[in-house]
């Protein structure tokens, strides 16, 4: 899915991606990655490998979620009706990271929100745990990221909201720092 107009943006998103990876912030296949575009998003595809991407790896999809060009496309992710949501109800994100920081989602199982201790974690103020039910998930993210740029889901991990892939980049980091620190220093 190569656009002009979209290629800084998928440039971004496949250096982001690769990020994640770097950072163990994702698994082989795990997460997923959009930019607001037009009605909808431009989001990574179902099974996509961020640390492997390239721009047909992405699909642009309507609000509705269906992918706007016509012929053979990829599946989008099957976060799309979430990160969807949030650009609905969140007017200042314009990108989304979804990742699955080990420590982080290990404290999303026994803790109801993380309030980072650190300097750097001040950004994120307190993150919340959110357990929707799945059908529920979209609306559930939707509302927690309207007063929180991150919101973790129970044994899940974080969706991040930025003004670009480098923001939302930053805060799930941010969030994973956070949560390490508080993790090993609860172990004393």
């Amino acid at each position: 899915m190569a656009t002009p107009e979209l290629e800084p943006q998928l440039h971004d998103m496949i250096e982001v991606g690769r990020d994640l990876w770097d950072a163990r912030l994702i698994t082989s296949h795990g997460g997923n990655l959009s930019v607001r575009w037009q009605e909808g998003a431009a989001i990574t595809r179902h099974g996509a490998m961020l640390h492997r991407l390239d721009p047909e790896q992405f699909v642009a999809v309507n609000s509705r979620g269906h992918p706007t060009s016509s012929g053979a496309t990829p599946t989008p992710s099957e976060d799309t009706a979430v990160h969807l949501a949030i650009y609905r109800e969140v007017n200042e994100a314009q990108a989304i990271a979804h990742a699955h920081p080990v420590y982080a989602v290990a404290l999303s199982l026994e803790w109801g929100a993380i309030t980072p201790t650190t300097v750097s974690g001040a950004i994120l103020g307190r993150v919340p745990v959110l357990t929707p039910e799945p059908e529920e998930a979209p609306d559930v993210v939707a509302a927690a990221l309207k007063e929180s740029p991150a919101v973790l889901v129970r044994a899940h991990g974080v969706f991040a909201r930025g003004a670009d892939p480098w923001e939302a980049l930053h805060l799930v980091s941010v969030l994973e720092e956070a949560a390490t620190i508080l993790y090993l220093s609860s172990e004393k």
